[in-house]
């Protein structure tokens, strides 16, 4: 097989969105007023998002011997994604988002075949890891699996970006070796044991993390933009103005984007700005990796898709 831009390494998961007003209080029942149902996982979804924008992608991981798992492996494909590392086994990862009036969201996690990825299955796929440009991590598959695959890696020509979500801890070796870590506030809070709640909080924590990892810190602050720090320079920018319906993925649909952006030569203010807007589509529409932008509608929005100079 030709050599991929991407390889995503990572979760898929079965989606069933529940819009409603509010979140129940304890012992009470509430019901919903819709029902949103598809494919998931930040790992399948940072990989549609990849292929959406023209990426050559490759996914891999593990789905469950069912119909949710077919759904997925279909999405894929029909996204342009390659799925040839994509294993059958157990029950396919769920997750259950209930997504509120102003577009927040909450989340609960089946792990199912995620936690069945092996090393065995890593070192099947370990030329297609090391043959692309860009590996995107995770935190929805073992830990043990994600520090494989940094261990793997780390001295291969590949870029690696690790998605720390959901946050967990890990070892100083494993950040040493990641390229691009990306996180948002709460992740950022629990890596660094600092509040963040505004932009400068958010650019100082920044740069405390930036020191752990080889290049680049992503801190994404929701309605209030990203802020990008390298050991050089940080970055802020402000998000775009949109009526938020629905924020799920919206955090997979800009590493997509900003993986995109690098790969085209952008620098990382512009590919901070690509990224942003692609999120901010995304939220304005309900939905998972359906509302994820194609490059065509990036393009009626901006006209930054342009090789810039760094």
């Amino acid at each position: 097989m030709k050599n991929q831009q991407v390889a995503v390494i990572g979760s898929l998961n079965y989606d069933l969105l529940l819009k409603q007003e509010r979140l129940p209080k304890k012992g009470e029942t509430f019901t919903a007023h819709d029902l949103i149902q598809g494919p998931g996982g930040k790992g399948a979804n940072q990989a549609a998002q990849c292929a959406k924008l023209g990426l050559s992608t490759s996914m891999i991981g593990k789905v469950g011997e069912d119909r949710f798992g077919d759904a997925l492996i279909g999405s894929l494909q029909a996204f342009g994604v390659n799925v040839d590392h994509v294993g059958k086994k157990g029950t396919t990862g769920m997750g259950i988002v209930n997504v509120l009036p102003d577009g927040d969201y909450h989340s609960t996690l089946l792990r199912g075949a995620n936690y069945l990825v092996t090393k065995e299955d890593i070192d099947r796929s370990l030329e297609v890891i090391t043959g692309c440009q860009y590996i995107l991590l995770q935190q929805e598959i073992p830990q043990s699996i994600v520090d494989y695959i940094i261990e793997k890696t780390r001295d291969s020509e590949c870029k690696i970006v690790l998605n720390n979500a959901p946050a967990r801890d890990i070892s100083e070796t494993s950040l040493a070796a990641v390229d691009i870590l990306v996180v948002n506030e709460t992740e950022a809070e629990f890596m660094s044991g600092c509040k963040v709640n505004s932009v400068e909080s958010a650019h100082e924590v920044a740069q405390n993390l930036v020191q752990k990892v080889k290049n680049t810190v992503i801190l994404t602050l929701g309605a209030l933009g990203v802020v990008v720090a390298t050991r050089e320079e940080s970055i802020y920018t402000p998000a775009n103005k949109v009526e938020a319906v629905d924020a799920t993925g919206a955090g997979d649909s800009f590493i997509g984007a900003f993986v995109f952006g690098l790969i085209e030569g952008y620098t990382l203010q512009k590919a901070t700005e690509l990224a942003t807007l692609a999120s901010s589509i995304t939220v304005s529409i309900t939905g998972g990796s359906e509302s994820f932008p194609t490059l065509s509608e990036l393009k009626k929005l901006a006209s930054i898709h342009q090789p810039l100079e760094t």
